[in-house]
């Protein structure tokens, strides 16, 4: 008869990857948005009047750069807790 394998033999879960996945869109217009917040503020100190209908002067690039800082971030930082609750429920098992 073959042994039962133990929970440590196990592969990890990729659960915490799907649980992540919606997250990324969420980290990448909440990370826009504060670039444009950004961009705002570095207008407003350099007091540049931005043209009709846009919220800054020359907010494209902070925009670009903080959509693609919180598309990667707030899914690592989640995947990253996940983890280590995995780690910490995996270590208490063990006696």
């Amino acid at each position: 008869m073959a042994a039962a394998q133990r929970s440590d033999d196990l592969p990890p879960s990729r659960w915490r990857y799907l649980v992540a996945l919606p997250f990324a869109f969420v980290g990448y217009f909440s990370g826009g948005m504060l670039g444009v917040a950004v961009a705002k503020g570095v207008g407003g100190f350099r007091e540049c009047t931005p043209p009709e209908g846009f919220p800054a002067c020359n907010f494209e690039p902070y925009l670009q750069v903080g959509s693609l800082v919180g598309l990667l971030i707030l899914p690592g930082i989640l995947v990253w807790r996940l983890w280590q609750s995995d780690a910490a429920y995996r270590h208490s098992q063990r006696g």
